[in-house]
């Protein structure tokens, strides 16, 4: 395994990747811009040095599956978190963050012309206090000598101490690690939110509990406030008791929690966030400031087919705390209750962006500002997951937020 230090590092490329290039030219200087796509090979392999192959024949080296993507501070530095592995949490795939070299540059030659180059700089794998590795196969309910237990981690944000917060959509909970992937603490979660008996399946997870999470619908983004002291999750879906069940036992609903947790107070508050249509699902979250965030809502349709990838611009000042509520209506609210404000930032299925083609993944799961680029402007980034498939590269989106936008000034991590 590669060490790293995820602030300030010393630039050390591994040129284990040919590095992808894609020119972008700029349209209006009043919209938000597509400047850039990197990608990374579907059979990529990360810096972990594990070897041999996982029960699917995937080798234990692959890079992919990335949930999640985490501005280090240092211009170029990102933190990219891989989930619990190819099939579905299946295997025994260790779980690890890697450190991604991602830069963004002018042509010097054609104005307003940017290419993207990634570069895989070190791998991290996970571990408890005991140097256990976590997995992410949905069998593994309960640690044992060799393995830490199961571990779906989700979402990822540097503390100011240099630590790492992850979500875990299994728990849900949120585990705190060191610089070198070692657990730190685990922060428990609002009762109402866990699952009361855990299984290693979907449907016995969803038939077998009446609260808490949907399988596989947890914790699903992760956001920390720009002063370290707040921390905001969401959930992927609604619970399983704001929902109405299906046969399989999975709710349908459109009250989504947003859970955020003041780290000096341990107190919890809590938001209903209400999705467009309740077959999509809320990937990230990340901070704009103390009460304005941005998030993923999308379907799960893939390119052609695709009707609802954007990123939404959610307000909770006026939104009403309900963590004191075990059970949500399961579509409309009363007026006792008002849910975040939402707007749409971006819309990925814009023409403008000719990205509502055969070409746009299924599953847009990261979000992070970035640096600024020479003209002022703020970069968000965003990454797709390709679920560790061969023929899927991940895709790495990078935007330009014009200077005249709130969230240019407002975003965290700024420089």
């Amino acid at each position: 395994m590669k060490s790293m230090t995820l602030l300030r590092t010393t630039t050390r490329i591994i040129h284990l990747l040919v590095p992808f290039c894609c020119g972008m030219v700029l349209a209006s200087d009043h919209e938000i811009q597509l400047i850039g796509i990197g990608r990374l090979s579907g059979t990529a392999c990360d810096l972990s040095e594990m070897e041999g192959s996982l029960e699917n024949g995937t080798p234990h080296n692959r890079l992919g599956g990335l949930s999640a993507l985490e501005y280090t501070g240092d211009a170029g530095r990102f933190i990219a978190l891989s989930d619990r592995g190819p099939d579905d949490g299946a295997i025994g795939y260790q779980c690890r963050f890697h450190l991604l070299d991602i830069q963004i540059q002018a042509d010097p030659v054609s104005a307003g012309t940017w290419t993207v180059h990634v570069h895989p700089v070190a791998t991290t794998m996970l571990c408890d206090r005991q140097k256990q590795a976590f997995s992410g196969s949905a069998a593994e309910l309960q640690p044992r000598e060799s393995c830490a237990g199961r571990l779906d981690p989700e979402g990822i944000r540097l503390n100011a101490a240099g630590g790492l917060f992850v979500s875990d959509e299994y728990g849900p909970q949120i585990i705190e690690f060191s610089q070198d992937g070692h657990e730190k603490r685990r922060l428990a979660l609002p009762n109402h939110l866990l699952v009361r008996h855990a299984a290693d399946s979907r449907e016995a997870e969803n038939t077998g509990n009446n609260f808490g999470r949907a399988s596989n619908k947890g914790m699903e983004g992760l956001s920390i406030s720009s002063d370290g002291k707040c921390l905001t999750g969401i959930m992927q879906n609604v619970l399983l008791q704001d929902g109405e069940r299906q046969e399989d036992g999975t709710p349908r609903g459109i009250n989504c929690r947003m859970v955020q947790l003041s780290l000096d107070s341990g107190q919890f508050t809590e938001y209903v966030y209400q999705l467009d249509q309740p077959e999509y699902g809320l990937n990230e979250i990340v901070a704009i400031n103390d009460h304005e965030f941005l998030v993923i809502e999308r379907d799960g349709k893939t390119g052609h087919d695709s009707r609802f990838k954007r990123i939404m611009k959610v307000n909770t000042a006026r939104a009403t705390n309900v963590v004191a509520l075990n059970q949500l209506p399961t579509n409309a609210l009363p007026d006792t209750i008002t849910p975040v404000k939402k707007t749409t930032f971006l819309d990925l299925l814009a023409p403008r962006l000719a990205l509502s083609n055969d070409d746009i993944p299924e599953k847009i799961e990261g979000l992070t500002f970035g640096a600024r680029l020479p003209d002022g402007r703020r970069t968000l980034l965003i990454c797709s997951d390709n679920d560790f498939e061969a023929d899927e590269p991940s895709l790495i989106y990078v935007f330009a937020i014009p200077n005249d936008h709130s969230v240019a000034h407002n975003g965290s991590h700024s420089n």
